[in-house]
């Protein structure tokens, strides 16, 4: 299976380095690109986030301000498209905000306008923008999913048991699997915890 373009946060290449792998086959590939897919997915899952880089297009309620927060952060890009229509009717360029007009908070995903205002109204505005993170730019969470990447790896191969826990009390006993290594829930927590105001 191939990898999830859209999410994956790790290349074949560099999780077959890390893992080890030199000769690898397809069967071999194809587990690891099975195993990528759980990760980011997982990673996405667990922070409530897309966090891979992506163009989004979104029509939000105008507020009558200024300024307005947009649902996917950090903005990975300053190229932005802004369509401001009481009609909802986005087509027109001479609906569209001009670019020296724009201020941006790319960590928080803050859009600020110069002299402008998001007309009060509902689904009134369109965004076309992209936001996410980038292998090349976020070495924490690139490190964190070579990390869950190896230990699924390492269970996946039975190097290392699926380390289950029981716990009784009162009568009532659980069997769980651990969550992520702490190393891991600790990048993913930052990248929980919300925007960089």
């Amino acid at each position: 299976m191939p990898t999830d373009t859209d999410n994956a946060l790790l290349g074949i290449e560099d999780a077959q380095a890390y893992l080890g792998n030199t000769t690898a086959t397809t069967a071999i590939n194809d587990g690891v690109c099975d195993l990528i897919n759980a990760v980011s997915w997982r990673f996405n899952a667990e922070t409530g986030r897309k966090l891979k880089s992506r163009t989004y297009t979104e029509i939000y309620d105008g507020n009558g301000k200024s300024d307005m927060y947009l649902n996917n952060w950090p903005l990975s890009s300053t190229t932005i498209t802004i369509t401001i229509n009481s009609d909802r009717v986005f087509t027109s360029t001479g609906d569209q905000v001009t670019s020296t007009d724009i201020m941006l908070s790319t960590e928080s995903g803050r859009v600020r306008l110069d002299g402008y205002y998001f007309d009060s109204g509902t689904k009134n505005v369109q965004v076309a923008y992209s936001a996410g993170y980038t292998t090349s730019s976020s070495y924490d969470l690139t490190f964190a999913a070579k990390e869950f990447l190896l230990v699924l790896w390492n269970r996946k191969t039975a190097k290392e048991p699926t380390n289950m826990r029981t716990e009784a009390y009162e009568g009532i006993s659980r069997t769980f699997e651990p969550e992520f290594p702490w190393s891991v829930k600790k990048i993913l927590d930052m990248y929980r915890d919300g925007r960089a105001y």
